[in-house]
């Protein structure tokens, strides 16, 4: 597979996930890693307006050729915000990615960081990782992005898809996540939260008072999956010195 890609093939499932993101005319959505185009042409029938970003330049100037505005390009070095202004779009838009497996982390990190540009995001995320976005607290799935995204966004997990829905078939299944960003919370810097986050929860089985200056005396003696998103959250704006 060059580039690690695969491609959605199974046609009930396109239609059902086009359907949950549910494209109205007039809308203007960024999509990573269209592949074929297989969400793309449907979201244009639906009549919205798609900037593609696609790294495999076969791809990408086959999508021109059929008419699609992409860009062909490595999304991870993409600066959003200046292709929306060359195309005049002043609007929050919509994004939409099948995430391809090897960069999930960098891109969760990069969208999550241009939170401000998008009204909300579809990803189809590995299976295990979606889940992790959505984990409870006392789980084991709990960790530093699940903590991020419930204090970001309102996430919701819409539906698992299957592998076999692939070609090339992968090893593993994946999931529908939609993240609505939390309008109130635009300004927080995605990448330094989470660099705060990432020393308790690299210690998991130690106490915050071990892990965390500054630990309020009701939080000492709990683990970093004990404690709420909220409440993270109002640790790292009180070690950052800021207010919401």
């Amino acid at each position: 597979m060059k580039l690690s890609q695969v491609f959605l093939r199974d046609e009930r499932t396109v239609r059902k996930i086009v359907e949950a993101v549910d494209p109205k005319e007039g809308e203007t959505f960024v999509e990573v890693g269209p592949g074929l185009g297989v969400i793309t042409f449907p979201l244009v029938k639906a009549g919205a307006r798609v900037v593609a970003v696609e790294i495999d330049t076969f791809l990408c100037m086959a999508l021109r050729r059929k008419g699609i505005d992409a860009v062909c390009g490595d999304y991870l070095k993409t600066d959003v915000a200046a292709l929306l202004r060359e195309r005049g779009i002043t609007d929050r838009v919509r994004f939409f990615s099948s995430v391809p497996y090897h960069i999930t982390h960098d891109l969760l990190l990069k969208v999550f960081g241009e939170r401000p540009l998008y009204r909300d995001i579809h990803l189809i995320l590995q299976k295990e990782v979606a889940e992790r976005l959505v984990a409870k607290e006392r789980t084991k799935a709990y960790g530093p992005f699940t903590v991020l995204t419930r204090t970001l966004f309102t996430p919701r997990l819409l539906f698992n898809v299957p592998r076999t829905a692939f070609s090339p078939v992968p090893k593993v299944h994946s999931a529908l996540i939609r993240l609505v960003p939390r309008e109130d919370r635009l300004g927080i810097d995605a990448l330094r939260f989470l660099k705060f986050l990432k020393v308790p929860f690299g210690r998991r089985r130690k106490k915050l008072k071990n892990t965390l200056k500054g630990v309020p005396p009701d939080l000492a003696h709990r683990r970093p999956e004990e404690v709420s998103p909220e409440t993270w959250l109002d640790l790292f704006l009180k070690a950052e010195g800021n207010r919401l």
